[in-house]
């Protein structure tokens, strides 16, 4: 399945391939043809002072 990323700190997401997440005997996998974007997704993409200080990344 393909994924947006914060690899590291900074401006931008990656668009990756990732493997599908185990589910295990009381969760769901949905499938997503579409999807919005909030506020905090604007944030994170362009790692302002709040993403910086909130969001946790690989170092």
């Amino acid at each position: 399945m393909r994924a947006l990323v914060k690899e590291a700190p900074g401006e931008g997401l990656t668009l990756k391939d990732v493997p599908e997440p185990e589910i295990g005997p009381d969760d769901v996998l949905i499938r997503v043809h579409r999807t919005g974007i909030c506020g905090t997704d604007i944030h994170i993409w362009s790692w302002d002072a709040w993403a910086a200080r909130t969001v946790p990344t690989p170092s």
